[in-house]
């Protein structure tokens, strides 16, 4: 389901001229995000919670065109901080991409999990991601195709309910949620939003066991942020996917 396809245009925000800002960027998902818009042209914020990680991850890497910005996404100070220096540095920000995630309940059934990992997921995965939101679409509005990506997960699709890890699994769902929300308050406006879901793949939170790599898993975001699928869609591997 997409919500009013037709109001937004879907342009790439990848390029030179384009400003980037990927949240959780220092590693798994998020660094290839960065590595591939980089490597496009586009100027990129690496957002991570210690920014000497971020410099490290660069260095590592060899990226050239990325900002490693410290980035906290269960302290409003720093939401504000980070949007703050972007606002000084760049004339706006044309893509946002929600990346930085946590899952600490995993093998917990509802009966059993600690309300501090469950209200630990909804503060970064959800109201983290809406308070930087709220915060980046000063800039983003009048950005040709400004586009919002969230990185949300397959657990979070209420047609594929199980019973573990449900902290995790309602922070991607109200996620989703929220991706709804805008798409409906931005129709109109040139800005787009969509969910995706990486799959499984070898990140710190999907373990060295999954079959898919970082990049494989950044693939859908770095299409979208090419141009393609709709507004208020969710996808995966360049498909709808159920909500």
């Amino acid at each position: 389901m997409n919500i009013a396809p037709n109001t937004v245009e879907a342009v790439s925000v990848v390029g030179p001229g384009r400003v980037a800002l990927v949240s959780g960027g220092n590693r798994g998902i998020g660094l290839a995000v960065c590595e591939a818009l980089a490597r496009s042209g586009t100027r990129v914020y690496l957002g991570c919670r210690v920014p000497e990680e971020g410099a490290a991850a660069i260095a590592r890497r060899g990226i050239a065109g990325a900002t490693p910005l410290a980035l906290q996404l269960t302290d409003p100070g720093s939401i504000e901080a980070a949007i703050a220096r972007i606002a000084g540095e760049s004339a706006g920000l044309d893509a946002l991409v929600n990346n930085a995630g946590v899952s600490r309940g995993i093998r917990d059934a509802p009966g059993t999990e600690p309300m501090t990992k469950a209200r630990e997921a909804f503060e970064v995965n959800f109201f983290g991601a809406w308070q930087l939101i709220q915060h980046a679409l000063p800039l983003m509005r009048g950005r040709t195709g400004a586009h919002i990506v969230n990185v949300s997960s397959g657990h979070g699709c209420v047609a594929k309910v199980q019973g573990n890890n449900l902290g995790y699994r309602g922070s991607k769902a109200a996620l989703n949620m929220l991706t709804l929300a805008f798409a409906h308050e931005l129709a109109g406006t040139g800005i787009r939003i969509n969910a995706m879901t990486p799959g499984w793949a070898r990140t710190r939170l999907g373990g060295i066991g999954a079959p898919r790599t970082p990049e494989q898993g950044a693939d859908t975001i770095l299409w979208l942020l090419q141009g393609g699928g709709g507004h208020g869609g969710f996808y995966k591997d360049r498909e709808p996917f159920p909500w």
